[in-house]
């Protein structure tokens, strides 16, 4: 019993050395095809700056009700984090931005819904698209600002408080 015990061990042994040696398929990743939403129906209806928006709960997201960028919603990144993680989606890390994200024509169904500052003022709709990525620096974390003027991609860390758009990572991108 002690023999076969012991071929069984070396069996699965060589099993998991073998699974190493295995290519696996390549992984290539995309992002959804639109910015990430959550329910706001019951939201409370704000005006700033005389342009109507939605505001959930928590004062964490809003929702914008302009022409330009209707339905399009600004997340903290605290928000984003609890949000994302409840509706099991995953946020593009600094890294992955870099690598999906090399201009902005990069970004499928692109909507330049501005963002909100700490302040509470909203502005640059129709000018700017800001989108978090899911890396935290100290009291910053880290974002990408696309200008509809240009094509260049800005990387910066800023104040967490801040509302800009969500862009998650599709699922299942294998490359067969």
């Amino acid at each position: 019993m002690k023999e076969l015990n012991k071929m069984k061990e070396l069996f699965n042994d060589f099993i998991k050395k073998a699974e190493l040696l295995v290519e696996k398929p390549k992984q290539s990743l995309k992002f959804e095809d639109h910015n990430f939403r959550v329910n706001s129906d019951g939201w409370k209806k704000i005006t700033v700056d005389g342009e109507e928006y939605l505001e959930n709960p928590k004062k964490d997201i809003w929702e914008i009700l302009g022409e330009e960028a209707r339905g399009e919603q600004l997340f903290t990144f605290e928000a984003m984090q609890r949000e994302t993680k409840k509706a099991g989606k995953t946020v593009p890390t600094d890294n992955e931005f870099s690598e999906i994200l090399k201009e902005k024509e990069d970004m499928p169904n692109l909507v330049f819904a501005g963002l909100r500052g700490s302040n509470g003022a909203f502005s640059s709709l129709s000018s700017y698209a800001a989108f978090w990525s899911s890396l935290e620096s100290g009291s910053k974390a880290w974002y990408r600002l696309l200008h509809s003027s240009d094509s260049t991609v800005y990387q910066y860390a800023f104040n967490r408080t801040n509302g800009f758009s969500v862009r998650c990572i599709k699922d299942n991108n294998i490359i067969t």
